[in-house]
């Protein structure tokens, strides 16, 4: 709707200054009129609606467990789970597609149900990842068998809720996460879902950042920043060999850059066990220089996001910036900088990067003959 009200805004500027006819101001308005949103109200309140059906199922069993016989708990428990996958397959079949996508989501939260009661009921111990693996598999597995993206959604909600559960047990990396984003990754590509392939790479972040907790002792944070420098490398430089795949290289440079400055971040503020404090010797050194890579770094995407068109590496330079001048502030107040100096440092880069956006704003300009 914003998109909308600001083109129509523009294109009464741009008939009113006869840059286009009538013609094809209604051409516009009747092809902005055919788009569809990707996802809008229905959906949402679809989707929340059949997860709350899948927490309805298993508070209804589970309050009703005691006097339920076994066979009573498996009939009512496998009988809701296909029968929302029936009721998927009707609601398709009739072109409902928001609603048959929530009746999939129901379903694979009756099944993570199903996983629990029946462990509970058998009286199953042993690792509790596992059973979230198990509903992530399953979740998955109907991502696959019926190309739903909702599916492959909630597949990487709940490989990512496993990663996490497994690190807080084991306190290690947790390699295997990576076997079961790799099939993520392929289930994505084969439906060709560009919001999907979105969600693989923001799973795999939320994997990579803290990455450096659990190598090397906890002193790995080196690593994933390697990784996100040479992936943004490798975006930037290699745009053209990557896009010949597919159109990659502008999200890929953007989670790189988000990768390489969250472990920065991480470098300054979060884990002081790398990083010397203030007090000790060195410290206000390493903060500085870590500090100067930060700002370099934001920089950089910024002048890539300008010359490519590219409005998030743009916005990540711009919400990456004020996050470090405040976290610098934050740090340092009252032992490096006061409060007058500091504002003055932060006043001088700000005035040096519009200076900077000036000159790249008029080297694009096409020159007036």
């Amino acid at each position: 709707m914003w998109y909308r009200a600001r083109v129509e805004r523009d294109l009464r500027r741009w008939r009113e200054a006869g840059f286009i006819t009538d013609a094809g101001l209604d051409g516009i308005r009747n092809e902005l009129g055919q788009r569809k949103s990707g996802f809008g109200a229905a959906q949402a309140f679809a989707m929340l609606g059949a997860v709350l059906f899948g927490f309805a199922i298993m508070s209804f069993v589970a309050a009703n467990w005691e006097g339920m016989s076994k066979l009573m708990r498996l009939v009512i428990l496998f009988v809701t789970l296909w029968g929302c996958y029936a009721a998927a397959a009707a609601l398709f079949a009739r072109k409902h597609e928001i609603f048959g996508q929530a009746a999939i989501v129901g379903g694979i939260a009756v099944y993570g149900a199903s996983i629990m009661l029946i462990a509970q009921m058998y009286h199953m111990d042993g690792n509790p990842p596992d059973a979230v693996l198990m509903w992530a598999l399953g979740a998955l597995l109907t991502a696959f068998l019926t190309r739903s993206g909702a599916a492959l959604a909630s597949a990487l909600v709940l490989g990512v809720v496993w990663s996490v559960y497994e690190r807080s047990i084991t306190d290690a990396a947790h390699l295997g996460f990576l076997a079961f984003w790799l099939a993520a990754f392929g289930v994505a590509m084969d439906q060709k879902w560009r919001p999907g392939l979105h969600l693989v790479a923001i799973s795999l972040i939320i994997w990579l950042v803290p990455l450096g907790f659990f190598i090397l002792g906890g002193h790995g944070h080196w690593v994933p920043l390697a990784i996100g420098l040479a992936a943004a490398a490798a975006a930037s430089f290699g745009a053209k060999a990557l896009d010949n795949v597919g159109p990659i290289s502008p999200a890929l440079f953007v989670y790189a850059v988000g990768i390489a400055f969250a472990e920065l971040f991480v470098l300054q503020f979060i884990d002081e066990r790398v990083m010397p404090t203030l007090s000790q010797p060195g410290g206000i050194m390493a903060l500085v220089m870590l500090a100067i890579v930060s700002l370099a770094l934001l920089l950089a995407a910024m002048a890539w996001g300008v010359q490519h068109d590219n409005t998030g590496a743009v916005w990540l330079a711009y919400a990456g910036f004020a996050l470090e001048i405040f976290s610098l502030y934050v740090k340092t107040f009252g032992s490096l900088l006061n409060t007058s100096l500091f504002f003055l440092v932060a006043a001088l880069i700000v005035t040096g990067l519009a200076w900077f956006a000036y000159r790249l704003h008029n080297r694009n300009l096409p020159a007036v003959s």
